[in-house]
């Protein structure tokens, strides 16, 4: 429901906001990463450190006076991170030296070099960050659409169960999460089902004393018992209509856009078909393919196996991968040799994902310094 923020979406509705909420956000931000990079330090497997790119005096090479300070997404298929080495970046992570105030910039292959762990323990520390930024996009979505949820703490009877934090959101102004709304929905329930309960106890202690005049209440209270029943079966019903309906419009805009697409694809096969000529080779057709808007591997392999005259065979794998799949790779892994394409950090054994170089002077000049981080081998 709330789609991912750039940082400069981000930036821009926090600049829409007012200075109460932007500073309960921003700190709410800071408060939740210091946690997760206290964390992660705090990991016992964190016991030495190991200079990368950067010299290191004899006093900064104590583990405990390091920490990390701050790290930054830029986004999907965009390098505006630098790591000390000098490498172009997506996810980029700052540490600091609490003494010398010394602070380094590292990718996570190097940051997992520098903290002597495996890099998959530093995407779990990205995986974190990811579910605290979720949160603030969130929030900034339901600023924008003015959906607070604010009355679903009004309406709690017994406020006093209600955690800080919740009443926190209410007193800064701050739209409710999720989560938060959830529990206090718990809440509610559970305080509507004690006041009935509390309801049924008297009545039984009343009708000791007297039987016929308590038959009135009974009754009284079995209607009330009823509208509440029927006031929240009403709530519950509407819930999962409006949960319904909103599957079913899904599902059309995705079967409308599943149709769109087939239309724009063929439509743009035969239109690259005429750009790229007939006659054309297999690696020249294929990074075409890139400069046309086409960037995962295997979405390209599809293309050429129904497209061209290419080797048709599927792979029997749980994948399900034309056979020329590697071929595909191949001839992209060139394209990146020869500075022309970048291989998207998210590439993993599942795909690969290729965009076009925008840094093809400074890789020129980079590639007497370093090798490539990813090994083709891996898929």
């Amino acid at each position: 429901m709330y789609e991912r923020l750039s940082v400069e979406e981000r930036e821009q509705l926090l600049s829409l906001v007012t200075i109460e909420q932007r500073d309960f956000l921003e700190n709410k931000v800071k408060r939740g990463r210091r946690t997760i990079f206290e964390n992660a330090m705090r990991d016992e497997k964190i016991t030495a450190i190991k200079s990368v790119d950067t010299a290191l005096e004899e006093e900064e090479k104590n583990v405990v006076d390091w920490i990390i300070t701050d790290f930054i997404d830029f986004g999907l298929g965009n390098l505006g991170g630098q790591c000390a080495c000098g490498r172009r970046l997506r996810y980029q992570f700052t540490v600091g030296h609490q003494n010398t105030g010394k602070t380094i910039q590292y990718g996570k292959d190097h940051l997992s070099t520098f903290l002597n762990i495996d890099v998959k323990d530093i995407d779990g520390v990205i995986n974190e960050l990811d579910k605290s930024d979720h949160e603030l996009d969130e929030l900034l979505w339901k600023i924008k659409h003015d959906e607070y949820g604010h009355e679903y703490y009004e309406k709690t009877p017994d406020k006093t169960v209600v955690s800080k934090k919740i009443v926190k959101h209410i007193e800064v102004n701050i739209p409710l999460l999720d989560r938060q709304i959830n529990r206090l929905k718990k809440y509610f329930e559970e305080q509507m089902e004690a006041i009935l309960e509390e309801k049924r106890k008297n009545q039984r202690e009343i009708e000791l004393e007297k039987r016929q005049q308590e038959n009135e209440r009974i009754e009284k209270l079995l209607r009330e018992m009823k509208q509440i029943e029927d006031l929240l079966e009403a709530e519950r019903k509407a819930h999962r209509d409006a949960e319904f309906k909103r599957e079913q419009q899904q599902n059309e805009y995705h079967e409308k856009l599943l149709r769109e697409k087939k239309k724009q694809d063929a439509a743009r096969v035969e239109a690259f078909k005429e750009q790229v000529g007939y006659g054309a080779k297999f690696e020249d057709i294929v990074f075409s393919l890139v400069l046309n808007g086409v960037h995962s591997a295997v979405e390209i392999s599809w293309i050429m196996v129904n497209n061209f005259d290419v080797d048709k065979r599927i792979s029997i794998s749980t994948m399900g991968r034309p056979y020329i799949y590697f071929d595909v790779l191949v001839a992209l892994r060139k394209q990146v040799d020869n500075g022309n394409l970048i291989m998207d950090e998210s590439s993993d054994i599942m795909d690969c994902v290729f965009y076009m170089n925008p840094y093809q002077d400074e890789l020129k000049n980079n590639e007497s310094q370093e090798q490539l981080q990813q090994e083709f081998s891996l898929f």
